[in-house]
C-alpha cells in the first residue's frame, strides 16, 4: 500500500492524498477494522497469523521513529541514535499480532545468540511464548545474500479465549529446534532438484512409519528429476514433506510437537489426528531436531537451533557424568593486539602469529610474519607476549584451531587468537582436551554472530574441563612431550639428509658470491634464455646454476610429467590436495569433497611415490610426496605430478624442498602478483645427481624423518582419543587402551626422560 510499516504515524498523511485513496480505499478499510476497539492509530492491529522476512540491512536513525519503539531504549532508559531495522519489525510485527496470534519471522542468526542481543530475546520471550526455531541453510537466500538466518515461531501469550486463541503464560515450557540437514541449494545459489531413488532399496524402520517415500509411490527412472503432480520439479530439502512425494521433515515433526504440547491452534479434531508419541520420536530421531526447555537455556537466552544440535547435546551429556570446572578456572584468558602493526611485518624478527599460522600443535612449526623488536618491545604489545606453556586458540576464522607454544622464544600474536596462560594445570592436557571432540563441541556451540563468527572471551567460562585424575595428566604430557622430541629427531635426520646432498652439489658451505654486476652478449642472454629481466642475470644465481649444471641433466631427464586427468562423476566424494594442504615437512594432507562440489582446479590424480611441486611460488617450497594410502586421490592444477624414473622419490624431494633449488625455481617464474613457473619450464632446470651410494643414505635419512614426523602426528591423535576415552569411561580403561598403541607403534616414553 505504499506505507512505511515502521513510520505508522504518518499513514494518516498518506492516506489522506487522494491519488492514494483512489487506488487503495477498500483494501485499507478492511486493515483499520484489524484494529483494537477504539484505537485511534495504527499502532495495534489483530492478527491471527503474521509471516515476516523484514530487510536486515541498514539503521533506522530517525528519532522521531525511534521514540515509538521499547526495543530502542538503552538499559539506562535513553534512546540509541541507531537501531537496526529489523530490530524495530520484531516489534512492530508482535504489535501487529492480537493476543494468542501467532508469528513466524526470518531474522538474521546474531538476533538469535548475539550476546549484546540478548535484550530482544528478552522482550520477545516476555510477550510471547517462543514455539519454536528452525535454522535455515546459508545457502537459503543465495545469490542474493549468504547471510545465515534462521525462522522464529512464537505464540502471543493469551490467557483469555474471548479475545483470541489461549495461550496461558507459562514460566517453563518446551521448545522445538531444528537444523535444515539438506540445504536445497548448492553454494552458488542453484537450487538442487530431487531424483527418483531406487525402488530396490529395503524400507527401514522409519520409512514404514513415514508417508509413502519416492520409491514406492513414484514411477519413473531412477535418477530423473522428481516431478509434482503439475509437472513441477521438487527441491531436495527435509523442511516439509512435498505432496506425500518426499519423507516427512521438520514440518512434520513441529505438528507433532503441537499437538503433543497442546497448543490451542492443533486441538484434536476431526482434520487433525491425535499425537503418535512413536511416530514423534522417530521423525524427531530421523532429523537435526531437538525439545528444550526455556529454563534450561544458556544465560543470554540464546535460542539458536545450532546450539541445540544433537551432537552437542550428546557430548555435553557424556561430559556431565565427570566432576568439570570451568576452562577459566585452568587458565587466564586474553587476547592478542587489537591495534594496526602491518607496516612492522618484515620476513624475519619475532614470530606474529594469526589465526592461519594456527594448523599445527606446536606454534612454533608454523609460518608467520615477523615483526622487529622495536615493534614487539611497544608499550600495547606487552600484554600479548607469549611465554611457554601458553595455549593460542583461534576465536575468529579458523574457529577452534590449537597450538601450544614450546619454547621461550619472543613472540606475539593478534587479537583472532585467544591467549590461555595455564595457572596451576599442565598445558598439555588443556591444549590437548580442546583439541578433542569434547573440546570442538563446545567451541563450535559457543560461537556466535551470523557474518562474521566468533568465540567470545567472555565465554570462555562456559567451557568446561573434565577433571582427571594426576597420573593421567601426566601420561598425556609425557606423550605430547615425546611427540616434540620426535619431531626434533626428525628436524635433525633430514638437515642430515639435505647436507648430504648439498656436500655432493658442493654446495653445504657454498657462500654467494657479493657481485652484483653481470655483463652478457647478446647470444649469452636473451637469445639463450628469451630473458632479460636484471635479476636473473645475477652473478650469484648464475654461480648456483653452472654447479648445477656439472651433470648436464635437467629434472626432466630424471622423471616423467604425470597427466592422469580428473574427470569428477556425478555423484559420490573424493580426496583433494589443495596447496594450503601441504605442511612444512614435505607431507601432504587431503579434505573429502563432494563430487558435485569439486573445483574447476581439482585436475590430477595422484599414485604413491609422486611428488607433487607447488608451480606457483616455488619459494614457499611447497613439494609433497604422496603416500601409499593416497593412491588415486587428487591434487590441484597449481602442482606438477611428477613420477620418478631415474631418481629416488625421497631424494627428488629432498631437492626440490632444498631453499637453494626453490631460490633458482621463482628465479624462472613469471608474472608478479602470482608468479609461477611453467611446467615446461620445470622440466629444465638443472639437477645433478649424487652417486648411487649416497643417495640411498639420503633416502634412509628421509624416510627415517618421515617416520619420525608420522609417529609424532599418531601420538598426538593417541593422547587426543585418549582424553575422549577417559571421559566417555573412565581413566583405567583410557590409559590401558593408550598404553596398548604405544606398544604397537613401538614407543617407551621412559626413553623421553
Amino acid at each position: 500500500m505504499h506505507l512505511n510499516t515502521l513510520d505508522y504515524e504518518l499513514w494518516d498523511e498518506v492516506t489522506e492524498q487522494e491519488e492514494w485513496d483512489n487506488i487503495y480505499n477498500a483494501g485499507f478499510k478492511g486493515l483499520k477494522r484489524l484494529r483494537p476497539k477504539g484505537s485511534k492509530d495504527f499502532r495495534e492491529f489483530q492478527f491471527d497469523v503474521l509471516m515476516a522476512n523484514p530487510p536486515f540491512a541498514g539503521d533506522i536513525k530517525e528519532p522521531r521513529m525511534i521514540a515509538r519503539y521499547d526495543l530502542a531504549k538503552k538499559p539506562d532508559g535513553k534512546w540509541q541514535t541507531k537501531v537496526g531495522r529489523d530490530i524495530l519489525f520484531i516489534e512492530r510485527n508482535l504489535n501487529f499480532l492480537k493476543p494468542g496470534g501467532r508469528m513466524a519471522i526470518v531474522l538474521p542468526q546474531g538476533r538469535f545468540n548475539n550476546s549484546s542481543d540478548k535484550n530482544i530475546r528478552d522482550f520477545i520471550a516476555e510477550r510471547c511464548r517462543i514455539l519454536a526455531v528452525v535454522g535455515l541453510h546459508g545457502n537459503t537466500f543465495k545469490p542474493h545474500t549468504g547471510t545465515k538466518t534462521s525462522v522464529l515461531f512464537v505464540q502471543k501469550w493469551n490467557d483469555d479465549p474471548k479475545v483470541g486463541a489461549l495461550c496461558p503464560r507459562q514460566d517453563d515450557y518446551n521448545i522445538f529446534f531444528a537444523t535444515m540437514r539438506k540445504s536445497g541449494k548448492d553454494n552458488s545459489g542453484e537450487k538442487m532438484w530431487r531424483k527418483i531413488s531406487s525402488s530396490t532399496s529395503p524400507p527401514d524402520e522409519l520409512s514404514e512409519l513415514m508417508p509413502p517415500s519416492p520409491m514406492q509411490r513414484v514411477v519413473g527412472v531412477e535418477g530423473d528429476f522428481l516431478q509434482d503432480v503439475h509437472g513441477h520439479l521438487v527441491v531436495d530439502h527435509d523442511l516439509y514433506n512435498h505432496e506425500g512425494l518426499t519423507e516427512d521433515g521438520i514440518a512434520e515433526a513441529f505438528i507433532e510437537f503441537a499437538k503433543k504440547e497442546n497448543l490451542s491452534f492443533f486441538e484434536p479434531s476431526p482434520s487433525v489426528t491425535p499425537f503418535d508419541a512413536v511416530r514423534y520420536r522417530r521423525l524427531m530421531d530421523g532429523l537435526e531436531a531437538v525439545e528444550s526447555c526455556f529454563s534450561q537455556l544458556e544465560r543470554t537466552t540464546r535460542i539458536d537451533s545450532e546450539f541445540f544440535k544433537k551432537y552437542h547435546i550428546k557430548l555435553a551429556n557424556l561430559l556431565g557424568n565427570k566432576e568439570t570446572e570451568a576452562l577459566t578456572k585452568f587458565v587466564y584468558v586474553s587476547d592478542g593486539n587489537h591495534l594496526k602493526i602491518s607496516d612492522s611485518f618484515s620476513d624475519e624478527g619475532i614470530p606474529y602469529y594469526r589465526g592461519q599460522d594456527i594448523h599445527t600443535f606446536f606454534i612454533e612449526r608454523s609460518n608467520p610474519i615477523f615483526i622487529d623488536e622495536e615493534a614487539y618491545n611497544q608499550s600495547f604489545m606487552i600484554r600479548s607476549h607469549l611465554r611457554m606453556g601458553d595455549i593460542l586458540l583461534s576465536i575468529i576464522g579458523t574457529i577452534g584451531a590449537v597450538s601450544l607454544v614450546s619454547t621461550n622464544q619472543p613472540a606475539t600474536c593478534n587479537c583472532k587468537l585467544a591467549i590461555l596462560r595455564p595457572k596451576n594445570q599442565k598445558s598439555e592436557f588443556i591444549a590437548t582436551f580442546l583439541n578433542s571432540e569434547f573440546g570442538q563441541s563446545q567451541i563450535d556451540r559457543f560461537t556466535r554472530c551470523a557474518v562474521q563468527m566468533g568465540l567470545l572471551l567472555e565465554d570462555m567460562d562456559q567451557i568446561i574441563v573434565p577433571v582427571l585424575n594426576e597420573n593421567f595428566k601426566k601420561l598425556i604430557t609425557d606423550i605430547i612431550n615425546y611427540s616434540k622430541l620426535l619431531l626434533d629427531q626428525a628436524d635433525l635426520t633430514y638437515q642430515q639428509a639435505e647436507d648430504l646432498l648439498l656436500s655432493e652439489l658442493g654446495l653445504k658451505d657454498w657462500q654467494p658470491t657479493e657481485e652484483t654486476v653481470a655483463v652478457k652478449s647478446f647470444s649469452e642472454s636473451f637469445l639463450s634464455s628469451n630473458r632479460l629481466d636484471a635479476e636473473y642475470y645475477q652473478p650469484k644465481q648464475q654461480k648456483v646454476m653452472t654447479i648445477m649444471h656439472q651433470s648436464g641433466l635437467c629434472i626432466g631427464d630424471v622423471v616423467s610429467l604425470a597427466k592422469r586427468k580428473f574427470q569428477p562423476e556425478k555423484q559420490g566424494t573424493f580426496n583433494y590436495i589443495e596447496i594450503g594442504n601441504l605442511s612444512g615437512e614435505g607431507f601432504a594432507n587431503s579434505e573429502v569433497v563432494a563430487m558435485e562440489e569439486a573445483p574447476s582446479r581439482a585436475q590430477w590424480f595422484v599414485k604413491p611415490n609422486d611428488v607433487i611441486t607447488s608451480t606457483v611460488r616455488p619459494i614457499r617450497r611447497l613439494s609433497a610426496l604422496i603416500e601409499s594410502e593416497q593412491n588415486n586421490y587428487i591434487c590441484s592444477s597449481g602442482f606438477a605430478v611428477l613420477k620418478p624414473t631415474k631418481i629416488e622419490p625421497e631424494v627428488l624431494l629432498l631437492y626440490l624442498r632444498s631453499p637453494i633449488l626453490c631460490e633458482i625455481l621463482d628465479l624462472h617464474t613469471t608474472a608478479s602478483m602470482y608468479p609461477a613457473i611453467s611446467t615446461e619450464g620445470l622440466l629444465k632446470i638443472p639437477i645433478t645427481l649424487p652417486k648411487e651410494s649416497t643417495r640411498q643414505k639420503i633416502t634412509e635419512k628421509v624416510r627415517e624423518s618421515r617416520k619420525a614426523r608420522e609417529q609424532s602426528k599418531q601420538l598426538l591423535e593417541i593422547a587426543k582419543t585418549g582424553v575422549e576415552r577417559a571421559i566417555e569411561t573412565d581413566e583405567a580403561t583410557a590409559t590401558t587402551w593408550i598404553n596398548q598403541q604405544l606398544e604397537a607403534l613401538g614407543i617407551n616414553l621412559s626413553n623421553s626422560n
